[in-house]
């Protein structure tokens, strides 16, 4: 599960989100599509969510939250 994350555009554009913070709720990259998913919590006016196609994506760094399992198999 993908934490933080942050996207360099190939406009030089930069953008950050992480889960939790101004509502977002997950983080998801979907290579088979071709995008990055960033879900807001539901609201009032319904559900935001903001596609940013791999395509026009220059740099990409991430943080993965590992889980308890994983953890352990690392070690």
């Amino acid at each position: 599960m993908i934490d933080r994350i942050e996207v360099t555009m190939i406009n030089e554009s930069v953008h950050n989100f992480r889960r939790g913070e101004f509502g977002v709720e997950s983080i998801e990259m979907d290579e088979d599509r071709g995008l990055i998913e960033i879900i807001y919590a539901t609201q009032d006016s319904g559900r935001k969510i903001v596609l940013l196609p791999l395509e026009n994506v220059e740099k990409c760094e991430f943080i993965e939250k590992l889980d308890k399992h994983q953890k352990d198999e690392e070690d």
